[in-house]
């Protein structure tokens, strides 16, 4: 297959572009407009097949380019779309994300729909039918909080998230036939939203920059390290990883199969098309600068949509789909069964080419065994045995400990291991030196996070003179709770700390739940008693976790640490399939934090007020001795100095004032933050909002 597709279209816009702010709108209904926030705070708007557009407002058209209008918004530009937005009406409307502000504009009126303050700042945005709204909503995300808002500015909806939101998409996640939301934040993590109840959570080892909806009901995603991959509701379908990192996203038929691809464009300027199931490379080319973004629209006005791209530089590139490439369904089946065939065939070629080295050897017995072991023949009855366990030790380090061994006299030269969040780079080689190999090596892990974690484990076997050695593949999954070892007898005092609930389950469906997620010597079983009771040791911090469970469904888990809380409700729910589950929780600490964070606000809304007032007077303090500086100049030349000593002195002040107002400020953002962090880990426990704000009041 061809591995190169040209553009049908290039244009150059001639303005610097900032990346990941690029959309596309239909402004007239019909026509569509590509539009990107530039380097000089403003919304580039190309119009190709412009109309009659009114000349008053906000917008401004180019002089020596009549397709192109700009916004002068004054402000940094964080986040930007268009879609239908109005109540029956079929123009797309256009949104942008300022600092603390978003303007909703109509630029085929080229007027403002509504312009409102978001003191929680503005970093991503969507449009479209969320929740039991007739009507679509804007969402917007900002700091830690996501705002929803009607048509006429009207705030209908609110959630906390505990960290800054990086991007937002609508789609049906779980084929119910209506839209949840996804959002990513810094936190590493993607949340699926049904209205305000979290519905899914999954983590990524860096910060999720972006999201696109993908057909059949699945959603490509890319991480600031350079990964990008593709989820199928919960299960992730393929990932790759790149030195670069991904700009943004399109799903296109670019290559004529009938159903679209994942287009991604990088921070290195390459583009490339792949296949959403396999991640398959299709095509590549590249721009001249990094990609600023990918949308996709009938720019050409011929019936069907192009693909188009966006440079840094104001290079703009249209694909459309390449019949050339298009590949029949037979066509396609054996063109993939013959490059199955010809991989399979030079892996035999390579294996029967070491096979060959290996019977290279001597005559002579003893250089028979030396060849043997130079070249790397081992018995063919060897095998590698894995051993996982928590080593509780005795000392104050704790971790988990992978036992690889040989069941022979064969030795371990080397051992890779791959695995996602645990590693930096995601790798760890271990290369025992000459005078400590040995038939079998442990190697310690420590797991940042409680999450699933793959390990790909890859070790090097023969004699300790081999030059040549046989490589052992083992891949095994880690439990969630990995990182929690039964204390074995021995007693401590629960924590104060509790989440609590009732639940219609048989015992051994819980001792099933825990035998999976828990890494344990022995399985647990129920002794036939009313209750069961396990006592466990965190390998991190050495913090206790008591989990007690009734025969009449009474569950308990006692912890100091509301997210491991958080995590065994939602990880038991999922497990057990329960859709509603009420539970009550005692965490004072948390509940201390948040009237403390409380008073703090008001303290610091008190502050900006007084700072507020001092600045009015500062004004006119100012005002009163210009006037009395310029008389002076006029009247008195002796007097003039000193006015403007004053006035040098309160601007001095002025500046001051504005760096307290400026901390306050960033202060204040920051106990918000800390507060919605807060909701954000009661929420997890399933219904503990109401039991939260009984506690607030104060």
């Amino acid at each position: 297959m061809d591995k190169s597709v040209r553009p049908v279209f290039t244009l150059e816009l001639n303005y610097k572009i900032i990346p990941g702010l690029v959309t596309i709108g239909k402004y007239d209904g019909t026509h569509p407009c590509l539009t990107a926030a530039t380097s000089t705070e403003k919304v580039l708007i190309h119009s190709p097949h412009r109309r009659n557009i009114s000349v008053h407002g906000r917008i401004n058209y180019s002089e020596s380019n009549r397709e192109i209008a700009t916004l002068n918004i004054n402000q940094t530009i964080t986040a930007i779309v268009a879609g239908i937005f109005i109540p029956e009406e079929d123009k797309d409307i256009l949104v942008i994300g300022a600092t603390s502000h978003i303007l909703v504009y109509h630029v085929h009126d080229n007027r403002d729909i509504f312009y409102k303050e978001c003191p929680d700042g503005v970093k991503a945005l969507a449009i479209g039918n969320f929740g039991e709204s007739t009507n679509k909503l804007l969402l917007v995300g900002g700091n830690s909080s996501i705002h929803g808002y009607k048509h006429d500015g009207q705030e209908v909806f609110w959630t906390s998230v505990g960290d800054v939101i990086t991007s937002m998409i609508l789609m049906d996640f779980n084929k119910d036939s209506s839209e949840e939301l996804i959002v990513s934040s810094e936190d590493f993590k993607i949340r699926i939203f049904k209205w305000d109840t979290l519905l899914s959570e999954n983590t990524e080892t860096e910060v999720v920059t972006h999201l696109v909806c993908l057909p059949e009901n699945r959603f490509a995603y890319a991480v600031s390290n350079g990964t990008i991959g593709v989820y199928e509701q919960d299960a992730r379908l393929w990932r790759v990883k790149s030195k670069n990192f991904a700009i943004d996203m399109q799903s296109y038929d670019l290559i004529g199969q009938g159903t679209p691809q994942l287009i991604t464009g990088w921070s290195n300027g390459k583009m490339d098309c792949r296949s959403i199931k396999t991640g398959e490379v299709f095509f590549k080319d590249t721009m001249n600068s990094s990609v600023a973004g990918i949308v996709e629209g009938d720019y050409r006005s011929m019936g069907k949509t192009d693909v188009i791209a966006l440079s840094q530089e104001g290079e703009m590139r249209g694909y459309t789909t390449t019949k050339s490439l298009s590949l029949t369904s037979s066509g396609g089946s054996d063109q993939e069964t013959v490059r199955e065939l010809l991989a399979q065939k030079q892996a035999l070629l390579m294996e029967f080419k070491h096979y060959e080295n290996n019977n290279s050897f001597n005559n002579n017995s003893n250089s028979q065994l030396e060849s043997f072991e130079s070249q790397g023949v081992i018995p063919a009855n060897t095998r590698l045995q894995i051993g996982i366990a928590a080593n509780e030790g005795y000392t104050k380090e704790r971790f988990i400990e992978i036992f690889i061994s040989t069941n022979n006299s064969t030795i371990i030269r080397s051992v890779t291991i791959f695995a996602e969040g645990i590693f930096k780079g995601e790798t760890h080689v271990v290369h025992p030196a000459d005078h400590q190999i040995s038939s079998d090596l442990t190697i310690p892990l420590n797991l940042p996070s409680d999450n699933p974690v793959d390990i790909h484990i890859k070790a090097f076997v023969g004699y300790p003179k081999s030059e040549q050695y046989h490589v052992f593949e083992i891949t095994r999954q880690l439990p969630r709770f990995s990182m929690y070892a039964l204390n074995n007898g021995i007693t401590d005092a629960k924590p104060e700390s509790y989440v609590e609930f009732r639940m219609n389950e048989r015992l051994q469906r819980i001792c099933m739940w825990i035998n999976q997620n828990f890494l344990l010597s022995s399985d647990v079983e129920i002794d036939g008693g009313p209750s069961l009771e396990l006592s466990m040791k965190c390998l991190r911090d050495g913090s206790i976790l008591v989990m007690f469970f009734e025969v009449i469904g009474r569950v308990k888990f006692y912890t100091d640490n509301i997210g491991l809380a958080a995590d065994l409700v939602q990880s038991l729910a999922v497990f057990l399939n329960l859709d509603t589950l009420e539970s009550k929780a005692h965490f004072p600490e948390e509940e201390e934090q948040v009237k403390e964070l409380i008073l703090r606000l008001s303290e610091i809304q008190e502050t900006r007020m007084k700072l507020g007032t001092d600045v009015a007077d500062r004004l006119g303090q100012v005002r009163t001795l210009v006037i009395k500086a310029e008389d002076a100049r006029i009247n008195n030349v002796n007097e003039m100095g000193q006015y403007y000593k004053d006035l040098d002195n309160l601007n001095k002040e002025l500046i001051n004032g504005y760096n307290i107002r400026l901390n306050n400020h960033t202060e204040g953002l920051e106990s918000v933050k800390k507060i919605n962090t807060i909701i954000q880990r009661f929420s997890r426990l399933r219904g503990i909002v109401f039991f939260l704000l009984e506690h607030l009041r104060f």
